[in-house]
C-alpha cells in the first residue's frame, strides 16, 4: 500500500509541476533558514562545555557600587583566591588569569641556532596559576600538567605557536624573548577551540609578575575561577562574601582613604562579590568590563530560536494553503476515488505520503542551500560554522524536519480533501465552510504579522545602530589613527610626535595611555574636608591628546608645557557634578595609593565637557585626566589626526618615520572609528540576522498568500464570469478579489505593531542613549508588508479577471 501511495503520489506532484515546485522551494527556504539558526544557536550554547569539572567552576565577578552609578567587573582583586580557599571548605581549588589582551598586543620573539628571528605581535598571552591545566581540560600534549608552570618564567605554547615559531624543533627549554621577559617552554598544549571564552595562545606562570604577589584586596586585577565541591549551594556561599570583605577589604580602604569603612559604604560605595557558573558566562545576561572575550546574549538566542520555529510555521502555513488552493482542482479526484468505493482512512494516507514526499525533497534542497549560503552567514555572524561539524544535530534534525513537517503540513489538506461530499463534488459545486475560511485567513494574518514584526524590528535596530554612529560622542572620531605600541619608542616619544606633526597631511598627534573605548583605569580621591570618597574613571594623557580629540575645555585650561603638570587633574562635568561645587578650579583631591600607603595630593586645573569613554549603553560617568608627566612622560598609544587626503600615502610615511626610530617592532594602527564600530558588533550582527530572516520570513508568506489568492479565485470563477458578463471592468473585478486580501494584511499589522513595539522597546532598554521609536518606522514596515502583498495578489487575481467567461459559465 505504501508503495502504491509513493506511486501515485510522485506522478500526482511531477503532473503538478508548478504546484510542486513552489511549494518545494517555500518549504526549503523555511527549513534552510531554521537549519542556519539552529547551527548559530547550537554553536553560541557549546561555548565552554569541553570541561569535565565545568559544572563544578564557577567565576568570580563584582557589581561595583559607585556614589552615581554601578559598574560590572569580570576581574576581581587576585588575593581572594587564597582566602577563598582558606576560609570556605566549600571551595576545593582556585585558578587566577591575568590577561595582557585583548587591547594590549604583547612582541614575541624566538632566535634559532642559525641567529635566524621570528618576532610576532601577538594577542592571546596570559598568565595562570599552576592549577590552570588541573582544573580545565586543555590537553598538555607535552610536557607535566602539573609542573608546567610551576616556577616564574616558565611558559605553555599551543600547538599552532609551536609550529609558527619552531617549525619541527622541539621547543621544550628553548627560550622566548616577550614584553614580559624571557620565558622558558616547559609544555605545548592543544590548540584552544573557539567555543571557549578563554583566547590563549601563550600560558605563563602567574609567578612571573611581582605585583600579583603581593597582598591586594582592592584592586582589580585577575580573573578568577573556583573548583566547588559537590551539592555545595552557591547562594549560601555568596551570602558569605560580605563579611569576607569587610574582613580583608575594609581595612586596606580605610588605611589608604584615611576614613572608616562604615563612612565610605554610606557614601554609596560597596562591593558585591557574586559567582557566575562557568558554562553560563558567554551568554550570561549581564556584561561585564574587562571581559576575556566578548560574549553572546541569552535574550538573542531565545529570539533566534523562536525565529527559527515561527520561520518553520510559517513554511507549514503556506504548504497547507498550497494544499487547498489545489483543492478545486483535486475535487473530483476525490469524488471519483470515493465513488468507487475508497475509504477515507486511504484518502488520508495518499495525500500524507505525498505531502511527506514534498518535504523529503524540500528538505534535500534546504540542505544545499545551507551549504552554499553557510560562507556568506559565517560572514554575518563571524564563526566557523559547518554542516556535518562533529555532534552537531544539524542532520539529524533535517531527518526529522523531513517526517514530522510533512505530517504536521500534510495534516489539515489531507482531512479537508478527504472530507469532500463525492456527490456535490460530481455536480461541480464546491463549497467551503466558514471554520475553514477564518483558518486560513488567520494563517494568513499569522504569517504577516510575524513577517511586520520582523521587518520592524529590523529597521528599529538599524535606526539604534545609525544613531550611535551618528550620535555627538562629545570628540571627532573621524579621521584618527591611532599608533599602538607607543611606549616602545621610551624616551624618544616626543621627539617622534614633532616629527610626524611636520608631514602635511597631520594636523595634531597626542600620546595618551589609552583610548576613549572602554579602556581606562579606576582612581579614587578623597576631597578636602570631607571624609566622602569620589571614585572615578581615569587616563593619562599629554599636553598634545586634547587638542588632537577634540575635547572641549569648558572651564581653566589644559596641560601645558608652559607648567609642570605632573600632579594636575583635568575632570569632566560629571565629576564636577559628583564634587558639588559650582568652581573646582584649584580644588585639591588626595589620592592614596601602594604599600605602603603613599599619599598624593593632585589639584584641579580644568574642566573638560562630558564625552563618551565607554559604550552607549551606560550613562556618561565621572571621569579624570591625568598627565603622562607624571610617570615616565610616555603614553601607550599615540593618535594621530589626519586630513583625510592621500590616507594610503600618510600611513607609509608613519610607518616610515617608525622604523627609523624603533626598526625592531612593527608598525601597528587602527582607525578610532573602527574600534567604536567593534563595541557594536555584536548588535550589528543580530541586525544583520533580523534583516536576513525577515526578508526570509515575508518571501515565505507570500508564497502562502499566492496560494490563498489562487484558492479564493478558483472559489469564486463562476461569481467573476457572472460580473464580467454584466459588465464589471478587468480592474474592477481585480479591486474586489484584492480588497479581502488588504483586510488582512491590515488585521495583521494591527497586530504586529503593538508587539513589535514592546519587544523592541525592551531591546532599546539596554542602552543608556537610545534612538525614538519612530511613527515613520512602522509606516514604512507596513507599506513593505501591504506593497509586497498587492503584487503578489495582483498576479493571480489579473490571471482570473483576465479569464473568458464563457469559459468561467459554460458548466452551468
Amino acid at each position: 500500500m505504501i508503495k502504491n501511495y509513493i506511486k501515485i503520489g510522485l506522478r500526482s506532484l511531477i503532473k503538478n509541476r508548478i504546484y510542486t515546485i513552489i511549494n518545494i522551494l517555500g518549504l526549503s527556504v523555511g527549513i534552510a533558514s531554521s537549519l542556519l539558526i539552529l547551527l548559530h544557536v547550537e554553536d553560541e550554547l557549546s561555548y565552554d562545555k569541553l570541561h569535565s569539572k565545568g559544572d563544578h567552576i564557577y567565576k568570580m565577578v563584582l557589581e561595583r557600587l559607585y556614589p552615581d552609578h554601578v559598574t560590572n567587573y569580570a576581574f576581581v582583586p587576585h588575593s581572594f583566591s587564597e582566602v577563598m580557599v582558606k576560609d570556605f571548605p566549600e571551595v576545593k581549588n582556585a585558578v587566577r588569569l591575568f590577561a595582557a589582551g585583548p587591547n594590549n598586543p604583547v612582541m614575541v620573539r624566538y632566535q634559532d641556532e642559525k641567529g635566524e628571528e621570528k618576532a610576532f605581535e601577538e594577542y592571546g598571552l596570559m598568565a595562570a596559576d599552576s592549577t590552570f591545566f588541573q582544573m580545565f581540560d586543555f590537553k598538555v600534549t607535552t610536557g607535566d600538567p602539573d609542573k608546567v608552570l610551576a616556577n616564574a618564567q616558565d611558559m605553555v605554547i599551543t600547538q599552532e605557536m609551536a609550529t609558527k615559531y619552531f617549525g619541527n624543533e622541539d621547543p621544550v627549554n628553548k627560550t622566548m624573548r616577550t614584553d614580559f621577559g624571557d620565558f622558558v617552554v616547559r609544555g605545548i598544549c592543544e590548540n584552544v577551540p573557539e567555543n571557549s571564552h578563554f583566547d590563549f595562545d601563550f600560558m605563563v606562570s602567574m609567578k612571573t609578575f611581582q605585583f600579583l604577589q603581593t597582598e591586594n584586596f582592592t584592586g582589580f586585577s585577575t580573573h578568577m575561577y573556583f573548583e566547588l565541591g559537590d551539592n555545595v549551594d552557591v547562594k549560601a556561599l555568596e551570602a558569605k562574601f560580605p563579611k569576607m570583605v569587610e574582613t580583608y577589604a575594609a581595612p586596606q580602604i580605610e588605611q589608604n582613604l584615611n576614613t572608616t569603612y562604615q563612612e565610605y559604604v554610606a557614601g554609596g560605595n560597596g562591593y558585591n562579590y557574586s559567582l557566575i557558573q562557568f558554562e553560563d558566562i558567554h551568554l550570561y545576561p549581564v556584561k561585564y568590563q574587562g571581559a576575556l572575550k566578548n560574549g553572546g546574549s541569552i535574550n538573542d538566542i531565545y529570539i533566534f530560536i523562536s525565529i527559527a520555529v515561527l520561520i518553520i510555521l510559517i513554511a507549514c502555513i503556506n504548504f497547507m494553503n498550497l494544499a487547498t488552493a489545489r483543492s478545486t482542482e483535486r475535487a473530483k479526484e476525490v469524488g471519483i476515488r470515493k465513488t468507487l468505493g475508497s475509504p477515507k482512512k486511504q484518502l488520508v494516507g495518499q495525500f500524507l505520503t505525498e505531502s511527506v514526499i514534498m518535504s523529503t525533497f524540500a528538505t534535500i534542497l534546504a540542505l544545499g542551500i545551507v551549504y552554499m549560503s553557510l560562507p556568506y552567514f559565517n560572514s554575518i555572524v563571524g564563526k566557523h560554522l559547518a554542516l556535518a561539524a562533529s555532534g552537531s544535530i544539524a542532520l539529524p534534525f533535517s531527518i526529522t524536519a523531513a517526517l514530522v513537517i510533512g505530517l504536521l503540513a500534510g495534516s489539515y489538506p489531507a482531512f479537508v480533501l478527504s472530507g469532500f461530499n463525492p456527490v456535490a463534488v460530481m455536480k461541480g459545486s464546491m463549497q467551503t465552510n466558514k471554520s475553514s475560511a477564518w483558518l486560513r485567513n488567520g494563517l494568513v494574518v499569522f504569517q504577516f504579522a510575524i513577517s511586520i514584526i520582523l521587518i520592524t524590528g529590523t529597521l528599529i535596530v538599524q535606526d539604534q545602530i545609525d544613531f550611535m554612529s551618528k550620535l555627538d560622542l562629545g570628540y571627532d572620531k573621524e579621521q584618527v589613527l591611532v599608533i599602538d605600541r607607543a611606549g616602545s619608542l621610551n624616551e624618544q616619544q616626543e621627539v617622534f610626535i614633532n616629527e610626524i606633526k611636520n608631514i602635511p597631511t597631520i594636523t595634531e598627534a597626542g600620546a595618551s595611555g589609552s583610548i576613549p573605548v572602554n579602556q581606562y583605569f579606576g582612581i579614587q580621591f578623597l576631597p578636602p574636608g570631607g571624609a566622602e570618597v569620589i571614585t572615578t574613571n581615569a587616563m593619562n594623557v599629554d599636553d598634545d591628546y586634547m587638542k588632537t580629540m577634540g575635547f572641549e575645555i569648558v572651564a581653566g585650561r589644559g596641560f601645558s608645557k608652559d607648567f609642570n603638570d605632573s600632579l594636575s587633574i583635568i575632570i569632566n562635568e560629571q565629576t564636577v557634578e559628583l564634587l558639588g561645587v559650582d568652581n573646582p578650579i584649584g580644588m585639591k583631591l588626595r589620592n592614596t595609593n601602594g604599600q605602603p600607603p603613599v599619599v598624593t595630593e593632585f589639584e584641579i586645573i580644568g574642566v573638560v565637557k562630558d564625552f563618551h569613554y565607554m559604550s552607549l549603553r551606560e550613562k556618561i560617568s565621572p571621569f579624570v585626566m591625568l598627565s603622562t608627566e607624571l610617570n615616565n612622560g610616555n603614553g601607550g598609544v599615540i593618535t594621530v589626526r589626519m586630513t583625510g587626503e592621500d590616507l594610503q600615502g600618510t600611513i607609509a610615511q608613519l610607518e616610515s618615520k617608525w622604523k627609523q626610530f624603533v626598526p625592531q617592532d612593527p608598525f601597528k594602527y587602527k582607525f578610532l572609528d573602527d574600534e567604536l564600530d567593534q563595541q557594536y558588533k555584536s548588535e550589528a550582527n543580530s541586525g544583520k540576522i533580523f534583516a536576513l530572516f525577515a526578508g526570509l520570513g515575508i518571501l515565505i508568506a507570500c508564497v502562502g498568500l499566492f496560494g490563498l489568492a489562487a484558492y479564493m479565485a478558483g472559489l469564486r470563477t463562476k461569481e467573476i464570469g457572472v460580473r464580467k458578463t454584466l459588465g464589471a471592468s478587468v480592474m474592477g473585478v481585480v479591486f474586489l478579489l484584492s480588497k479581502d486580501f488588504t483586510k488582512l494584511i491590515l488585521i495583521a499589522l494591527l497586530i504586529a505593531f503593538p508587539t513589535a513595539y514592546y519587544f523592541m522597546s525592551q531591546w532599546l532598554a539596554n542602552f543608556a542613549y537610545q534612538t525614538p521609536i519612530s511613527i515613520f518606522t512602522f509606516v514604512m514596515s507596513g507599506g513593505v508588508a501591504l506593497l509586497i502583498a498587492w503584487l503578489t495578489v495582483g498576479y493571480q487575481t489579473l490571471k482570473a479577471a483576465l479569464v473568458n467567461p464563457v469559459k468561467s459559465l459554460r458548466s452551468e
